[in-house]
């Protein structure tokens, strides 16, 4: 998805519309944490996991294929950054 670099856009401290710089900005991972196998908690899980009831918990279902853009805009005027709410979804995003 191609994104603009300069777009008109309402500025809530200037309270109008203005021109924007639009960037991008980079979305940082969740650290992936390790299980010990023999903690308490892994054992009475695999425990009440096994048998005839089959898995208690919910199902893990799997991770969404894109992110959201984070896109950061500058105001030209006031200088002032902000974000936008609710954005689209992509695999990939350019701000040309």
């Amino acid at each position: 998805m191609k994104v603009p670099k300069k777009v008109k856009k309402y500025c809530p401290s200037c309270k109008k519309h203005t021109g924007v710089k639009v960037k991008q900005q980079k979305t940082k991972p969740k650290p992936k944490t390790k299980k010990r196998a023999l903690k308490w908690g892994v054992r009475h899980y695999a425990e009440v996991a096994s048998g005839h009831g089959g898995s208690r918990r919910p199902v893990v279902h799997p991770v969404k294929q894109s992110k959201k853009l984070g896109l950061l805009y500058e105001c030209e005027t006031c200088k002032k950054k902000f974000h936008k709410q609710n954005t689209k979804r992509a695999k990939k995003a350019q701000v040309v």
